[in-house]
């Protein structure tokens, strides 16, 4: 019995750290609109050799939008035309690329960027829920910290 003890107090500090670093801060929620917070990471590798013209960008959000930004144009989406937020198989750096979709003009449109998620920046995390709450029928993927 006295050979668990020390297994089950592991267990214990190990589930108190995960629920630790899996809370969000507020840093990392945006407190209005303009407030955005970046939410991509870049890659030279799917900058260089990438086929979508999205992994160019850099993507943001804030409480009621979400922006495309590239070559010094800025799009802006609302949180609300959002259809599906879904990770996709592809990984670079150990780190999944994840699409957004959206109608725009009766056009359906979708970028990839790869996600900035740390244990550090969890802003990723709030734009899903922010997403899925703005829009409650969008598909949207679950960021799982074993999975990211």
């Amino acid at each position: 019995m006295t050979a668990f003890l020390p297994l089950v107090v592991l267990l214990v500090i190990l589930f108190l750290i995960a629920k630790t670093f899996s809370r969000t801060r507020p840093a990392d929620t945006p407190t209005g609109p303009g407030d955005r917070k970046l939410i991509s990471s870049s890659s030279f590798l799917l900058r260089t050799f990438g086929s979508s013209q999205s992994y160019k960008a850099q993507y943001y959000f804030d409480s009621a939008n979400f922006y495309e930004v590239a070559d010094e144009a800025t799009s802006t989406i609302p949180l609300a035309a959002i259809t599906a937020v879904k990770r996709e198989s592809t990984k670079v750096n150990n780190r999944s690329v994840w699409s957004v979709s959206w109608n725009s003009n009766g056009q359906r449109r979708q970028v990839r960027f790869l996600h900035n998620y740390t244990l550090f920046n969890r802003s990723f995390a709030v734009f899903l829920a922010t997403v899925k709450q703005a829009n409650p029928n969008a598909s949207v993927s679950s960021l799982t910290l074993f999975t990211l």
